[in-house]
This record gives structure tokens, C-alpha cells and sequence, in this order.
């Protein structure tokens, strides 16, 4: 089930640490660090023996990061004290107007996401100056590499995925309100009962477990278990 969270966030946060050239030493950044992203993110920079800081949102989010392996964890960005190298900002608007100004000459800041759906408006003459770069990002291109990747370091113990809620497919509407309101920290996980499906063919049974489920205005991944599945493997 760990493997299974890896797709999405787990390949936008090891690619845009790629691009952004990570290596060890360097100070990262992670912001929204609390989620799907930002915590694969965080875990990723540490295991290349980065130094990580990470910022979250509220005290109640401190905990997740630091257990991924964050030697800071931050409330916003207001007692940064020193510039960064990599910036991975998943939360957009006035946050990533102030990660731009956190960043060392040379350093690169990676927008994968924008949570906040605020407007990021920079001062006058903020980008003016040494030499850094502000990248989009956006998951493209051949997966079967990275995600083997990911896949060996879950193996390795040196990633993993948390989950948030878990529950029946039956109280979606329950773990899609907790979704929305930012109650989750990590992935949330619906079982299908196989109530109904006990006689279904081992291959159909084997195709619903691996089956996804996409929701319109959702950024978190959303995992299906059956919770019998012999019979399928």
C-alpha cells in the first residue's frame, strides 16, 4: 500500500529536487511540507543529506516533517534566518513571493504546486539581482525509471508514505469533507468490501485492486484496497 501512494507525489518531488540540483550539503526549502508532496519531498532531501527545512502551516503540522527526516520545521517563513539553495514550494501566492527572497545567489526554486489560490504579486525589482531561477513544474515524460526509484528506496526503509484517514469506500463523503477542510496529513485510503464480488474472476478482482480513482478538484491520491484479495494474487 506504500507503493502504491509513490505515483504522483512521489515523482513530482524527486524530479523537481532533480531539476533543481540537489546534492548533499545544500540548504532545501520544502513549504506545505505537511503534504503529499511535501513529504516525500522532505524525506528525499534528508536521504541525500541535504539540510531540510521545512515549513508548514500550523503548529499541528510540525510533526509529520520532522519525522521524515527535517532538521528545521518552520510556521511560514518568518524565523528563516539564513538563505537556501532549492526551494520546492507547493503552496503558490505571497508564500512563494517570500521563498523567491529566501534564495542564495545561484539557487532554484521549484513551483509544483499552489494550495494557497492566492496570487503571488513580487515587489518591484525582487527579481533583479544575482543570478537565480524560478522553474514550473509539471509531471511528464516516462515514469517507469523514477518510479522504479522510488520503489527501491521504499524497499530500502528510506521512504515511506503516511497515511491520514482510512476507511470504507462507503464514507467517501467523510474522507472527501476532511480532504477539503486540510484535515488530512498524508493520503487518504478507501477499502472496497468485496461483499458482492467473491465470485468475480481472479484476474477482474486483481484489475479492481490496482484500479484508480480520479476526482474532479482533488490533488490528494486516493488509493482503493480490496480487503479480500487471495484469490486475486
Amino acid at each position: 500500500m506504500t507503493a502504491a501512494a509513490l505515483p504522483m507525489a512521489g515523482l513530482a518531488a524527486l524530479r523537481s529536487l532533480r531539476a533543481a540540483g540537489l546534492s548533499s550539503g545544500k540548504r532545501v526549502l520544502v513549504t506545505g511540507a505537511s503534504g503529499g508532496v511535501g513529504r516525500f519531498a522532505v524525506q528525499l532531501a534528508a536521504h541525500a543529506g541535504a539540510h531540510v527545512i521545512a515549513s508548514v502551516g500550523s503548529a499541528g503540522r510540525r510533526e509529520g516533517p520532522a519525522k521524515a527526516g527535517a532538521a528545521e520545521v518552520l510556521i511560514g517563513l518568518a524565523n528563516l534566518d539564513q538563505l537556501v539553495d532549492i526551494v520546492i514550494d507547493n503552496v503558490g501566492g505571497p508564500q512563494l513571493v517570500e521563498a523567491w527572497s529566501t534564495l542564495a545567489p545561484g539557487g532554484s526554486l521549484q513551483s509544483v504546486g499552489w494550495t494557497s489560490g492566492q496570487p503571488a504579486a513580487f515587489p518591484a525589482y525582487s527579481t533583479i539581482g544575482p543570478a537565480k531561477s524560478l522553474t514550473s513544474f509539471v509531471n511528464e515524460r516516462e515514469f517507469a525509471a523514477d518510479l522504479a526509484i522510488l520503489v527501491q528506496l521504499v524497499a530500502e526503509g528510506a521512504l515511506r508514505a503516511e497515511i491520514g484517514w482510512h476507511g470504507s469506500w462507503e464514507d467517501v463523503a467523510e474522507a472527501t469533507k476532511a480532504l477539503r477542510g486540510r484535515q488530512v496529513n498524508g493520503k487518504a485510503v478507501l477499502d472496497i468490501d468485496t461483499h458482492g464480488r467473491r465470485h468475480a474472476e481472479p484476474k477482474e478482482r486483481a484489475a479492481m485492486l490496482r484500479a484508480p480513482i480520479h476526482l474532479t478538484g482533488f490533488t490528494c491520491t486516493y488509493l482503493l484496497r480490496l480487503a479480500d484479495v487471495s484469490a486475486a494474487e
